[in-house]
């Protein structure tokens, strides 16, 4: 790291000194919180940055492929967190379901849409990464409405099944109410996405030398894998925890 970089790197240090001036003067009390958050990021992005540093020069499929694993099983972990979940026997069906999801979608996006290298790990890691993070926003909503209304309406589901509709049909309500948590957000997110999102993204593309019109391609391509990614994750979730979930006689464990 030379000298001029250190120096760049300072003098947008002295940016934060816009807030950290505000919250000095009109609220002293969280200015030690936001210094901690400012660390915490830079090393959070630091760690997170030498990650792909070792990804892209070693360039090799198995290691792309170690990581998409481990960042799929810390994503559950997350997911499980986030939903206030203690059992840790979902953990395998969240971590597989993100994994098979983002993978089978990425792969889609760059073998068949963009026509590169699957394993480029210049395409696989940052491709994959916007998916997984989606992703797992996405599946921590749906699958929290998806737990809560099974909880809630626990009847409901008994009266179905009781009247000889299948365990797919008894459960489909329930699972209706996770797709709309998850397609609401993202119909909202969407219909203002060139205003709030997208320009961040577009400028960060034209800076890495895209033109504009390759620059809106890949956007649309990560959007719309982005929604399908998130969607079959969800379902896949669904799927391969409902024996954690149910019974053998297809009742409702307790929480």
């Amino acid at each position: 790291m030379n000298t001029r970089l250190l120096l760049h790197i300072f003098l947008a240090l002295l940016l934060f000194l816009i807030p950290a001036g505000a919250l000095y003067w009109l609220e002293r009390k969280k200015l030690v919180k936001f210094c901690v958050v400012i660390v915490r990021m830079a090393v959070q992005l630091l760690v997170l940055s030498l990650m792909v540093w070792v990804l892209i020069k070693f360039n090799k499929p198995w290691l792309s492929i170690v990581w998409l694993m481990m960042m799929s099983i810390l994503a559950s972990w997350l997911v499980l967190k986030r939903c206030g979940l203690r059992s840790r026997e979902l953990m395998p069906p969240v971590a597989l379901s993100l994994l098979v999801g983002v993978f089978l979608v990425g792969c889609w996006l760059l073998g068949v849409v963009m026509s590169v290298r699957i394993f480029d790990a210049h395409w696989f890691v940052p491709v994959m990464a916007l998916l997984l993070g989606h992703s797992v926003s996405m599946l921590i909503r749906g699958l929290s409405t998806y737990l809560s209304a099974l909880n809630a309406d626990e009847l409901q589901y008994e009266f179905h099944s009781g009247n000889g509709l299948t365990h797919l049909k008894s459960l489909q309500p329930f699972i209706r109410r996770a797709l709309l948590a998850v397609l609401m957000p993202t119909m909202a997110n969407l219909s203002v996405l060139a205003l709030i999102s997208m320009p961040l993204l577009l400028c960060g593309l034209l800076l890495g030398g895209l033109t504009p019109a390759n620059a809106f391609l890949l956007m649309f391509f990560m959007v719309t894998g982005c929604v399908s990614a998130s969607i079959l994750v969800l379902g896949l979730t669904i799927l391969l925890a409902d024996r954690t979930l149910f019974d053998k006689f297809g009742k409702l464990k307790t929480k």
